[in-house]
């Protein structure tokens, strides 16, 4: 099933999304317009560029896709911008990344998965497990502890 990954910035995402590529073959993908074009242009799949602050253009971005990557970066001001998205987008499955713990907020979000990691490569494998199952319960996963 379609599947977004929204915020890939690095080499890490990078092969992030070429292991979903090779897992459902329907990858697309919303990157910032600050994400460095030699950055950018590695990332597989169908790709939106615009602003990560306004969420109108991830909602849009993610319409006909099933499941919806988060990856949160390394400053909390996306999580408002990533709920709203989300809350207005039709994403069946959330699967959220972050080097922060999750709010109350974030969790009451159906169908979701929460990342909670210390170093991101950890959560690759984690983030490729979730999306390829048929059915998920909601919840936290702590890499940290």
């Amino acid at each position: 099933m379609p599947v977004i990954c929204v915020n890939p910035s690095d080499e890490l995402d990078v092969k992030l999304l070429e292991s979903l590529n090779e897992q459902n073959q329907d990858v697309r993908v919303f990157v910032s317009d600050s994400t460095p074009k030699e950055t950018s242009e590695q990332f597989i799949g169908k790709k939106a560029t615009g602003d990560l602050k306004d969420d109108s253009h991830i909602s849009t971005a993610s319409s006909g896709a099933y499941c919806g990557v988060f990856l949160e970066s390394d400053y909390e001001s996306q999580r408002t911008t990533f709920l709203e998205a989300i809350k207005n987008s039709s994403l069946k499955r959330i699967i959220w990344t972050s080097p922060f713990e999750p709010s109350e907020e974030i969790t009451s979000i159906d169908n979701l998965i929460y990342i909670f990691y210390s170093e991101k490569n950890e959560a690759l494998e984690v983030i490729l497990d979730y999306e390829d199952k048929d059915e998920v319960k909601s919840q936290i996963i702590n890499l940290v502890n």
